[in-house]
């Protein structure tokens, strides 16, 4: 049913109702109607009235349902349907009347509502002056017969806005006709669907929305708008936005056709198709006849064509077809059919309308035939920066008048560029640099910035320039001259026409060396870098004409190898030569290059100069090794190798040569086994006071002892008269020697593990052995290995009181093996070290403890000696091997300083004892590490010196005693011996028995 404002309406609206119920206008005129029930009759609105049609509710007629005939006023007429507004036999919403009178509706379908009709579900068919028209639909609005969803077309006042929202999953479509036309000023907004039936008759043309010949109209789309032609088509033009979710597809035509212009902005996906129900179907992606604004950030294609257009001629799929303007596809974007990707010409392969300005950063790919082609004499503008192919073999045809295509440095072609008729450009302009191939009727080329690479052969007639800061390696051919401007640079084994040099030319077995078939012409202030390879090859310079070297500086730039003492090359042949080069240099220490001059040909030889090895030797052990590699004469390959160095590298291939890390040798491994002396001494402390205030006191001392508090009990932990005790240590050190005289600095890091057992002779006298492993890796630039060593050694202590002798000695057995990396210039060798060596050592300590209660403070002075000794060895390898002779060195030492132990005693009746130390050390006698050695292929002996022994040294201890037991202690600690020229820091963790 339906309610009135009033009674009076009400009693008026059910008598007129009653009475012409089979009539489509039953109801005069209401002005605010509530339709709750279905199969309603029909209605008129006009002025204010507002029709609401709840989700129960229904209008149903055999003609109009509802009718919009009269003038509007206010907020004009409202219609607001959640139920079923249908006719059976014309429009569900039709709108007549005066064209002079303006209109104001709107026309809101909830998600409920459905308005269906078998002609056009909504029509506006009057062309009022002014007004606007809001339909805003999220149900459905179909004609299922011969109508459009929506009809607007009629609608063209310049006065007259239009907005048409369909909402997401809402639908707007017509069976057998267009899912909708559009007028004037209109803004088409679609979240949902708005479509229409296929096209299976050849006079059947319909579209998903139908601009015809209106104007102002902009398309927004986020959902799905498809025709059984074209998705969207358009007599003048319209502006397109198609969202990254939005599909608009011709299904047998274009997805956006306009006869006239058009501008589409693409972020989703636009595809026009050919589905075969038809025999003429034109598939372009984007079709717009005259002048095209298209940005295409997502996929266009063209999937299809058949028969003929309108003219006659055969129709082609293209991904866009346009009369001439603006085309831009962003990187990662999609430009593409099965036929041509991009074709511009005026619908029949006859001339555009306007130039064309084409940016590409994405794909464009014609699947089937070529990638772009201009038709016309227009100045068509194209920046490349991404791909166009086309699989017929032609990528690109830009067709008549003076064209311009300048290249990013992602620029990449599959297929033939070709300028077309006019005077047409390639510009390089990226610093990225890039590359270009096979192109045809060009006429000039651009390098402007960057590194290209030209591959294609025989264009570019009027030749080109290469600016300052970018470079030109042509591989390819260039029909005119070539002018590279001073800072530029031109390189390759490509031809060209003639060449004017007032940068830098290259010619080197890699690039190859210019091909000219004109001049060349050397500027100046001009230089020409040449490549010579070791084996006496080079790439030539070759000139057809006359070439002008007007004092150009030549460059040689050798590449890796060995040179013999006497090379030749041909740097340039010409037709004629006239003038010298002003200057030659190269980078070589020790060869020199000299020119020869012949009427057609210019040569290098490369001589011997006078240039001594010394004098590029940077440190004391260099200078050793350079005066024993001047002494190898020529055809040693280690000579050979030498001489073909270069002035910046020449010093350092002296000093990799020198094999100074072999004089560190000494110095490293000293530093690994200084800690079994103090893995001794940690373990007669263990028995005297100095780590204990309970150790070392007989008996007889317990009442001094029980003056300071300490339980019977903890007397007894760590008993010195125990007869025996057994010990284990785990050491870990870090340590590291300075660079001297030429050796770098090295690392070394030790890890090992000592066991030693020890036992009472008499109440003074204690005695011990031990023995244990430890590896020693090293780490030198260039240089790396490892000691693994062996140590037996035997220890004695004497306590009279508070006076403590210790003494100690240790025997290590070293095998050892190393390997070093010498490369510069085209060398490389790895030599390879194994050797045997061992060291001694002794000690002699005497302390005296001092302190009272639970601290314990005792100085001590020690005397101490050092031997090592290495075989002899002779490194496997290569050239760059060295013959070392053995080594041996021998030290005494001193040490005095002040050691301090606290006793805790922990209420479980365990025992915690931290303690410390603070030393200085003197080493006595030569502390210097020299080896002798010779290269193995020959020359005379050398020697070089490693980083010098520490002269003083301070000598740090810190540790832990966690007495657990009166059997077992366990302790950590920490050992740093730090000097001028190294440091060593140990870790050291002991667990002792006794029994």
């Amino acid at each position: 049913m339906f309610r009135a404002k009033n009674r009076l309406a009400l009693q008026v609206a059910l008598i007129v109702s009653s009475g012409f119920a089979g009539e489509a206008f039953a109801v005069p005129e209401p002005q605010d109607l509530l339709i709750t029930t279905p199969d309603q009759a029909g209605v008129k609105l006009s002025g204010t009235d507002k029709l609401t049609v709840t989700n129960t509710g229904g209008i149903t007629a055999s003609g109009k349902a509802v009718s919009f005939n009269d003038m509007t006023s206010g907020s004009g007429v409202v219609v607001d349907n959640s139920g079923t507004i249908k006719s059976t036999g014309g429009r569900a919403f039709d709108s007549s009347g005066d064209e002079t009178q303006s209109r104001d509706y709107s026309i809101i379908n909830r998600s409920t509502g459905v308005i269906t009709s078998t002609d056009d579900a909504i029509r506006i068919d009057t062309d009022f002056p002014s007004g606007r028209v809001l339909i805003d639909n999220s149900g459905t609005i179909r004609s299922t017969a011969g109508g459009q969803g929506i009809d607007m077309d009629s609608v063209r006042g310049a006065g007259v806005t239009t907005t048409i929202i369909n909402r997401e999953g809402a639908l707007i479509r017509g069976d057998l006709s267009d899912g909708m036309k559009t007028g004037s000023n209109a803004t088409i907004t679609n979240y949902g669907e708005i479509s229409s039936g296929d096209s299976t008759k050849a006079d059947q043309k319909f579209d998903g929305i139908d601009v015809d010949s209106a104007t102002g109209v902009t398309l927004n789309n986020y959902g799905l708008i498809s025709g059984g032609r074209h998705g969207i088509t358009t007599d003048l033009g319209a502006t397109l936005t198609n969202y990254s979710t939005g599909i608009i597809i011709g299904r047998n035509g274009s997805g956006f056709g306009s006869d006239g212009n058009g501008t589409v902005i693409n972020y989703g996906t636009i595809i026009g198709s050919n589905n075969g129900l038809q025999p003429n179907g034109d598939g372009d992606g984007v079709d717009i006849d005259l002048l095209a604004h298209i940005e295409n950030y997502g996929t266009i294609k063209g999937l299809g064509a058949s028969g003929v257009d309108k003219n006659g001629f055969a129709n082609g799929s293209e991904g866009i077809a346009a009369g001439g303007g603006y085309i831009s596809n962003a990187s990662n974007a999609l430009i593409s059919s099965v036929d041509n990707a991009i074709l511009v010409d005026n619908g029949s392969d006859g001339p555009g309308v306007a130039a064309t300005t084409l940016i590409n950063h994405g794909t464009i790919e014609g699947l089937g035939g070529f990638g772009v082609k201009f038709v016309g004499e227009f100045a068509d503008t194209v920046y490349n920066n991404g791909l166009i192919s086309g699989s017929s073999g032609l990528a690109m045809d830009m067709g008549g008048g003076d064209d311009t295509l300048a290249l990013g440095h992602n620029s990449q072609f599959i297929g033939v560029v070709d300028g077309g008729t006019g005077t047409d450009s390639v510009i390089m302009d990226d610093a990225m640099g890039g590359s270009f191939g096979a192109s045809r009727n060009f006429e000039k080329l651009q390098v402007r910035q960057g590194t290209w690479t030209l591959t294609g052969s025989g264009d570019f007639s009027d030749g080109g320039s290469v600016s300052n800061g970018a470079a030109l390696i042509n591989q390819g051919g260039i029909a005119g001259a070539m002018t590279v401007d001073q800072g530029g640079l031109y390189a390759g084994g490509g031809t060209v026409g003639g060449l004017n040099v007032n940068g830098t030319l290259v010619a080197n077995k890699t690039l190859g060396a210019a091909q000219v078939n004109g001049n060349l012409n050397m500027g100046s202030g001009s230089t020409v870098a040449f490549g010579a390879d070791a084996d006496g090859g080079s790439a030539t310079i070759k000139v057809g004409g006359n070439a002008n070297l007007n004092g150009a500086s030549l460059v040689v730039n050798a590449s890796s190898g060995t040179y013999p003492w006497q090379s030749q090359y041909t740097v340039l042949q010409a037709g004629s030569i006239s003038g010298t080069f002003g200057s030659v240099t190269s980078d070589y220490a020790f060869l020199t290059p000299t020119l020869t001059y012949q009427p057609t040909r210019v040569g290098l030889t490369y001589t011997r100069n006078d240039v001594a090895f010394i004098d590029y030797a940077t440190t004391g052990n260099g200078v050793q090794a350079a005066n024993s590699l001047a002494t190898l004469g020529k055809n040693n390959a280690l000579y050979e190798a030498l001489l073909n160095t270069s002035t910046s590298s020449a010093g350092t291939a002296i000093e990799q040569l020198a094999g100074s890390s072999n004089a560190n040798l000494t110095s490293a491994t000293l530093s690994g086994t200084s800690q079994v002396s103090a893995t001794m001494m940690s373990a007669m402390q263990g028995m005297s006071s100095s780590s204990s205030l309970l150790v070392g006191r007989d008996d007889k001392d317990t009442p001094a002892l029980a003056a300071t508090g300490i339980p019977t009990a903890a007397r007894n932990l760590n008993d010195p008269n125990a007869q025996g005790r057994v010990w284990l240590q785990g050491i870990g050190s870090y340590g590291k020697l300075d660079g001297e005289h030429g050796s770098a600095g090295l690392e070394q890091r030790t890890k090992g593990t000592v066991l030693g057992v020890d036992w009472s002779l008499t109440p003074a006298w204690r005695m011990g052995v031990l023995g244990g492993y430890s590896r020693t890796d090293l780490d030198s630039t260039g240089v790396d290995g490892k000691v693994n060593i062996w140590h037996v050694g035997a220890y004695a202590q004497r306590q009279d009181g508070p006076v403590a002798l210790r003494l100690g000695a240790a025997y290590s057995r070293h095998d050892g093996e190393s390997k070093r990396s010498v490369a510069f210039d085209g060398f490389s060798d790895r030599p390879k070290s194994d050797y045997d060596a061992d060291s001694q050592q002794a000690f002699a300590e005497l302390g005296y403890q001092m302190g009272s209660g639970r601290l314990n403070v005792e100085p001590f002075a020690n005397l101490g000696y050092q031997r090592y000794h290495r075989d002899s060895y002779t490194e496997k390898g290569g050239a760059a091997a060295l013959s070392v002779d053995s080594q041996s060195q021998d030290n005494f030492s001193s040490a005095f300083g002040v050691r301090l132990a606290q006793l805790t005693q922990l209420e479980n009746g365990m025992s915690l004892t931290p303690r410390g130390s603070l030393g200085w050390r003197h080493t006595y006698g030569d502390v210097d590490s020299k080896t002798r050695q010779a290269f193995v292929l020959g020359g005379s002996a050398f020697s070089v010196e490693g980083t010098a022994l520490d002269r003083d040294a301070m000598v740090v201890e810190a540790g832990l005693d966690l007495g657990i037991s009166a059997r077992h202690t366990l302790s950590v600690g920490y050992n740093g011996e730090l000097g001028s020229n190294s440091r060593n820091h140990a870790l050291m963790g002991q667990w002792q028995m006794s029994f």
